[in-house]
């Protein structure tokens, strides 16, 4: 993806997405000099990038800002920077992005000098799909990628993404190219789909949170109006809600649901974790439990009609102990009875929401496994947060034929699909992902075909709420198989 990376680098100076382009430039020697190539090969004037040789780049570090890199090399970096900027931020910028598994079938013809045309080269396979800081128009292509290839075409305050699988199609996009007042009209396609936003384990009230509240927020407002739909957003939140249940945290709790309803119009469904409902360690007195329970209002079943979905809630903490949660099967039959309420059932596409995990997860592949998490005592830990009962449920989901199932508990994002269930888990919201100087929130996004009742794509944002101070997205499709593609076939 080295060909992706270097125009990532360049669209995020034009964002002036400072983090991401100081680290991307002063990380590695060998990737400043194949950067400075491509702009000398694009005719891109960057004159102070050539004073810096290997020994000028051992001063320089990949977390410092623009004007900290002209007082040490004594060079106008900062001020060529913002003319990069000023040159090209207004500019109609056009991407090219080829199919899943295959190079670029067909380009435009664009012959404007006011256009700036680029061809992604790299193959993206399926494994392929994870992206360190995704310069902001991209996310509009990433909430796409089922749809890929295509052009990405973004301005300072425009963007869209055109599904090109013709050279009739081609040709129609660069016709439109050429219509400059209403390219992003023309271009606009209206999808049936629905979006929901997957938080868990934001232990509002630890002393950390709010500082992983407010990059949460910050994320969120970014992705947010980037999603076209014309269904309200529904965000699910998979337990840990509160760090622990007092008063001060449940306003906490109920003030935050109340944000992602004002500010995303979002509709909120929520289950309780085991923070939720213990005290330090110990279970709730029976009479504060129920209180905390009776918050839930006792929803076993969520349905939304419109788009013909219907969420089931499953509470893991009322049986279970500490850590370790359980379903039982009093509550299976309640949903079931609740479930056999809904006329022509079978039209309904069911998602079961709960806390703790059905099977065994692991971390991303960019994470590294710590050494005491492969030791006999860490996995002795992990077992003690398991579901008790996970083969009764996993025999209850067969039964139903549900395929979708989110929860939380571990603070990992993690996507499977597991004996044709996809398992999707939340990591924490707020942060309590380490990896080296790195604290990561964490949140995942399902984009769900309302016409062809099923999900389409999950991406996963990790965002740096630590020094480091970056995001990656990784992503992931539902019905995977049909992607995967030979690592071999470029064709």
């Amino acid at each position: 993806m080295e060909k992706f990376n270097i125009l990532n680098t360049f669209f995020n100076i034009i964002s002036n997405n400072e983090s991401a382009y100081i680290r991307d430039l002063f990380s590695d020697y060998q990737y400043l000099q194949e950067f400075k190539k491509w702009l000398n090969d694009k005719n891109i004037s960057f004159e102070c990038l050539t004073a810096i040789d290997e020994e000028a780049m051992k001063m320089l570090r990949p977390h410092m800002k623009s004007f900290e890199v002209d007082i040490l090399l004594h060079i106008p970096f900062e001020e060529e920077v913002k003319s990069i900027i000023h040159n090209y931020e207004d500019r109609l910028q056009v991407v090219m992005i080829p199919s899943l598994g295959k190079k670029i079938k067909y380009s435009l013809d664009i012959h404007d000098e006011e256009i700036d045309y680029y061809e992604i080269e790299d193959v993206f396979h399926y494994n392929d799909l994870s992206f360190l800081d995704p310069f902001p128009s991209f996310l509009t292509a990433l909430d796409q990628v089922d749809e890929w290839g295509g052009a990405l075409i973004f301005s300072k305050d425009n963007e869209v993404f055109y599904p090109i699988s013709s050279k009739e199609e081609s040709l129609f996009v660069s016709n439109v190219l050429k219509k400059k007042d209403s390219i992003f009209y023309l271009l606009k396609k209206e999808y049936e789909n629905s979006y929901f936003l997957h938080l868990s384990d934001l232990h509002l009230g630890r002393d950390k949170s709010q500082k992983g509240l407010n990059q949460l927020t910050s994320s969120l407002n970014s992705l947010i109006p980037k999603l076209s739909s014309t269904y309200p957003i529904k965000a699910l939140i998979t337990g840990d809600l509160m760090d622990s249940p007092n008063r001060k945290n449940m306003y906490l709790a109920n003030d935050f649901m109340n944000d992602l309803k004002k500010k995303y119009k979002a509709n909120v469904t929520f289950i309780l974790g085991n923070h939720d409902v213990i005290v330090h360690g110990f279970n709730l007195l029976r009479r504060q439990k129920s209180k905390v329970v009776a918050y839930l209002l006792g929803e076993n079943i969520k349905v939304f009609e419109q788009e013909k979905i219907i969420i089931i809630k499953i509470d893991t903490t009322s049986e279970g102990n500490l850590a370790r949660g359980k379903v039982g099967i009093r509550q299976l039959n309640e949903i079931d009875d609740e479930l056999e309420a809904i006329s022509h059932l079978e039209e309904y596409t069911m998602i079961v929401m709960l806390h703790h995990h059905v099977y065994p997860i692991d971390k991303a592949q960019f994470l590294k496994t710590k050494w005491h998490e492969k030791t006999f005592i860490n996995h002795i830990i992990e077992t003690s947060k398991e579901l008790i009962d996970a083969n009764l449920l996993i025999e209850w989901l067969d039964k139903k034929n549900i395929h979708y199932v989110l929860h939380g508990h571990k603070h990992l994002p993690f996507f499977r699909k597991i004996d044709d269930k996809y398992i999707v888990s939340g990591g924490s919201s707020t942060g309590g992902l380490k990896e080296s100087k790195s604290k990561y929130i964490s949140y995942n996004l399902l984009k769900y075909d309302v016409k062809e009742k099923r999900m389409k794509t999950c991406l996963i944002f990790y965002d740096d709420k630590a020094k480091a101070d970056c995001q990656r997205v990784e992503v992931y499709l539902f019905e995977e198989e049909k992607y995967e593609v030979n690592g071999n076939d470029e064709g």
